[in-house]
């Protein structure tokens, strides 16, 4: 039996208005039945609109490293080194999509592993000094 497109398409909800009802539960229902927002709503979703892009903006850097954030510091010029090579030349990849993904994953784990025992400690240390060599170098031959 085939169906009518208009009427598959109505039983499908967005997930902005999944959201919506969690704060007005007959939103879904007014939208579906021809109501318009009031523009004190109207004005309230702007606000709102506003602050997200704002948020967005301020989260816009990645300031997450974990491996290189225990073994240097957050702000160690090190660990500014290997945030740059992650966003300007991992995220552009689709390999390095994949493999920051899996970093985050795996890192604090392996974290905690170091921490417990010092050979892999300076295991860790060695494979990410050279990391860090090997980003540098990529810097500088990019800017030249």
């Amino acid at each position: 039996m085939r169906q009518d497109k208009s009427k598959r398409k109505s039983e499908w909800i967005s997930a902005s208005d999944v959201g919506r009802s969690e704060f007005c539960p007959n939103s879904v229902a007014l939208k579906y039945a021809g109501a318009k927002p009031s523009r004190r709503a109207v004005a309230a979703q702007d606000r709102g609109n506003l602050k997200h892009e704002q948020f967005n903006r301020q989260i816009s850097t990645d300031k997450r490293c974990y491996v290189a954030s225990y073994l240097y510091g957050i702000e160690d010029q090190r660990t500014e080194t290997l945030r740059q090579f992650r966003d300007n030349t991992l995220d552009y990849m689709p390999g390095g999509r994949i493999l920051i993904a899996v970093y985050y994953r795996l890192s604090p784990m392996v974290i905690e592993i170091s921490k417990k025992s010092s050979w892999v400690d300076l295991v860790l240390r060695r494979i990410v000094d050279r990391l860090v060599l090997r980003a540098e170098q990529r810097g500088k031959n990019h800017d030249s």
